[in-house]
């Protein structure tokens, strides 16, 4: 007689309904900090009462002139004195929001986390400071015109970018900080919102507020609707225009309502109203765009620059990543030693009295010198966020849930623009 034939009951099939769905929590799958948030909290305090209607500071710009060698009982020199020139810094308003529904604030409230794997509203603010972090970490560079890039060509519902920061030839794809680095792109509500403005004027194109719905970084390319808009073409500007109002340019758009940034600081003939064409004290000490390898008599240039034209110590070297990589590999070149075994594999340049500095935001082939105490200084109403607690949200008109609000007030305020200096288009490994 035969056997009898059986299954073995498993967990995975006949038994699967005894099994527990196991989940282990919210992984951190990603880099969200940004190193900017720190160096522009350790920039000394530009301390002013935050007017709404008109901050300025008296530049010292101008030499003094007129001490002349006399004779014996000759006439003495001629009365004379420089004044000084008024310049304006103007703060800005960083503002993120978020949204939680009744439902889950009263679970919340009653069950604390036991339905949830993180409390949905902790999540939700420390992706909000993470958001505002990321945008002071891109304004720190960039420039208070808030011009993000600026189209290369347009292929249906995609535009094509280039010139990061509407800097010529900075943000290609050869670059380690691509144009569309910038951006978040997303089929769903975490999306960026851009602005495509013509650059006469500018202008906001008609339909020319839209969301990034994908992004291509082996191209530069955003996704966005494009065909939508109105005649983009190349050469137009683009900006960020995440604001509830998207019809016009004033309302909509970060148009002229960014940070004065290190390249417009340090690159910009005019900064906070005053031009340096005018008054030659308020120039960059030194400028090399010639490329190259950074070495140390670039560095000792600068130094000197900043010390006979500022008046300062250059204390803070920010360097792309891989300019920073080539000067090590000339040290590794350069290095003799007795054991090869006790040699370390990465070495680091190190200068006596300077902190070197870098993260992936800053520019391609870029390294910026300066005086960090005594040429920009931070504008801003508390040093931290203001973030709400669950308490302090707004009810939202005829829908069951709550909008929460973070806001920060700062300012980049340029007041010695002699102690910095600049190289660009340096090598890179």
């Amino acid at each position: 007689m035969a056997a009898a034939t059986y299954s073995i009951e498993t967990g995975s099939s006949t038994m699967v309904e005894l099994g527990r769905k196991a989940q282990a929590g919210v992984m951190k799958a990603g880099q969200f900090m940004t190193e900017e948030w720190g160096w522009l909290q350790n920039l000394k305090n530009f301390n002013v009462a935050l007017s709404q209607r008109e901050i300025t500071f008296e530049a010292d710009v101008n030499d003094g002139t007129g001490a002349t060698f006399i004779p014996e009982g000759g006439k003495e020199a001629r009365p004379s004195s420089p004044s000084a020139e008024t310049a304006t810094v103007t703060f800005q308003l960083l503002n993120k929001r978020w949204t939680v529904s009744r439902t889950t604030q009263l679970i919340s409230g009653a069950q604390s986390s036991r339905a949830y794997l993180e409390n949905q509203f902790k999540f939700q603010a420390r992706k909000a400071t993470e958001s505002i972090h990321a945008a002071l970490g891109e304004g720190f560079y960039g420039f208070s015109s808030g011009t993000k890039a600026k189209i290369s060509s347009v292929s249906t519902d995609d535009l094509i970018l280039k010139d990061l920061y509407g800097v010529s030839g900075l943000g290609a794809t050869t670059d380690s900080r691509q144009v569309v680095d910038q951006f978040v792109a997303s089929s769903g509500q975490n999306a960026d919102y851009i602005a495509v403005l013509n650059p006469s004027g500018p202008a906001l194109r008609t339909s020319g507020i839209v969301a990034i719905t994908a992004k291509t970084r082996s191209t530069n390319t955003i996704t966005c609707g494009a065909s939508g808009i109105t005649s983009p073409t190349a050469d137009d500007l683009i900006v960020l225009a995440n604001s509830l109002e998207n019809t016009t340019m004033a309302g909509g758009t970060e148009q002229s309502l960014q940070l004065v940034g290190i390249l417009d600081g340090m690159t910009s003939t005019s900064v906070h109203s005053l031009s340096g064409s005018n008054f030659e004290k308020w120039n960059t000490g030194y400028s090399d765009t010639t490329g190259g390898r950074f070495t140390g008599i670039k560095l000792m240039k600068s130094k000197d620059a900043i010390q006979n034209y500022g008046g300062g110590t250059a204390n803070c070297v920010i360097w792309a990543q891989g300019v920073k990589n080539d000067v090590v590999a000339q040290l590794q070149a350069g290095l003799r030693f007795s054991d090869a075994y006790g040699m370390e594999m990465d070495g680091a340049a190190k200068s006596k009295g300077i902190a070197f500095k870098t993260s992936r935001r800053v520019p391609d082939g870029y390294v910026f010198v300066l005086d960090d105490k005594n040429s920009v200084r931070k504008l801003m109403l508390a040093p931290q966020l203001d973030l709400p607690n669950q308490a302090e949200g707004d009810k939202l008109q005829d829908d069951s849930g709550h909008v929460y609000s973070a806001d920060f007030i700062c300012a980049m305020a340029w007041c010695n623009r002699s102690n910095t200096a600049y190289f660009s288009g340096l090598t890179q490994q």
